[in-house]
């Protein structure tokens, strides 16, 4: 839920955030110039750099440099690019089609193959479903009897290390073990870490956001308007160092826009404190012995993660090589259905997992491992693998006989 509040007590109405806006590449016109292509190839260069979550924000970059090496004949270049973009926005459906057309002119029918079918499942392009059903018809019999059999070569000789931070329920426990066990076919063995989440390198998001809001209100309005409401509120402009007093100001804007106490709960439950998945995952490292036949560690907290940037605002879970962590809070936070959670987790533990084995990053839509920037693109997804998941993990699991 979002929330505006202003200044009633002056009785000014101004915008209490201020909003981002992005202005996309427009779309590149046919034989797009070499200066053109050269910008885009750039802009592009910088987001394959980027942070997941700040990629996302200027992803059409990505399928405007797609565009752009279509127009000039360089179908492999487009392709390639096209699928970067689809990892970082998997739903988007007409670039969903657009690779999936290349598939099967290629002959690559496992990829197109579910492409086609999430566009024609989700789209609301009647005209963009026809060409998929159109597209789909040209897929061999032969192929979708092959693809039904389609699965992990089982590699219970190697294992994923499961650890677990205090607070993690066991039904969520059990849950992970068993779905990653029977989904990419390896052994799975349970740690309960003894030790709390570092706080290294933590944030208080709270504090964060009662600072930035005050500081909106106060620049937002004019100074008569500020000093009108403090003096209504009894709070000189110095205490408002103070937490409490700021939160007290800020609270009682927020309640004298409209709102109520349980929306102002509702809120400030947003908030909470951060741990930094980069120091929790050293955490592990620190913590856990890898015996020869084990890929990795995968560590489960309930608390609520980030990257490390303070632009960065939560994770779902963070991966690097053979560590990983994921966390539950924003799965399990002010839900009650245990089913929904349990999937959610899956879900994201598949895609730390992958990363753990070395797969690389789907770009299939409703993929489990496909990513997601919401929860609502969270809930979206299956929870199971796809099959350019399988074939990659065939093949790792191939390297390591």
């Amino acid at each position: 839920m979002k929330y505006k509040f202003r200044l009633a007590f002056a009785s000014l109405i101004t915008g209490l955030f201020a909003a981002l806006v992005f202005t996309a590449c427009n779309s590149v016109p046919s034989a797009a110039s070499d200066e053109e292509v050269a910008a885009l190839e750039a802009q592009v260069a910088e987001l394959d750099k980027a942070f997941n979550v700040d990629a996302r924000k200027y992803v059409s970059a990505y399928f405007d440099l797609a565009k752009a090496y279509q127009s000039r004949g360089e179908k492999d270049k487009a392709y390639q690019t096209v699928t970067k973009g689809l990892r970082l926005d998997s739903l988007n459906l007409d670039m969903q089609y657009k690779a999936a057309e290349y598939e099967v002119e290629k002959g690559d029918y496992d990829l197109a193959y579910p492409r086609l079918n999430a566009v024609i499942a989700k789209s609301d392009d009647k005209k963009l479903v026809a060409a998929a059903r159109s597209l789909l018809g040209k897929i061999p019999q032969e192929y979708l009897q092959e693809a039904a059999g389609l699965e992990v070569s089982p590699m219970y000789n190697k294992k994923l290390l499961l650890a677990f931070y205090p607070g993690v329920e066991d039904v969520y426990k059990k849950a992970l073990a068993r779905r990653i066990e029977d989904e990419f076919k390896i052994s799975v063995e349970c740690l309960d870490l003894d030790i709390e989440e570092s706080t290294k390198n933590s944030r208080d998001s709270y504090e964060e956001f009662l600072s930035e809001t005050m500081e909106n209100l106060i620049t937002g309005n004019s100074p008569e308007a500020v000093a009108n409401t403090l003096a209504y509120l009894g709070i000189a402009f110095d205490d408002l160092e103070d937490r409490e007093t700021k939160e007290f100001f800020v609270k009682s804007v927020f309640l004298s826009s409209g709102y109520t106490q349980e929306d102002w709960d509702t809120l400030a439950a947003q908030y909470e404190l951060q741990y930094d998945g980069n120091e929790l995952m050293l955490q592990l490292m620190e913590n856990c012995s890898l015996e020869k036949d084990c890929l990795g560690v995968l560590g489960v907290t309930t608390k609520d993660i980030y990257s490390g940037s303070p632009n960065n605002n939560f994770l779902f879970g963070l991966s690097s090589e053979s560590l990983a962590v994921m966390s539950l809070n924003r799965f399990a936070k002010g839900e009650k259905d245990r089913a929904l959670v349990t999937k959610r987790a899956v879900m994201q533990a598949f895609s730390s997992a992958g990363y753990i084995i070395g797969i690389p990053r789907c770009s299939t839509p409703l993929c489990a491992r496909a990513y997601p920037n919401s929860l609502a693109e969270q809930d979206e997804k299956n929870d199971v693998l796809c099959h350019d998941c399988i074939h990659s993990l065939n093949e790792v699991y191939a390297s390591l006989k």
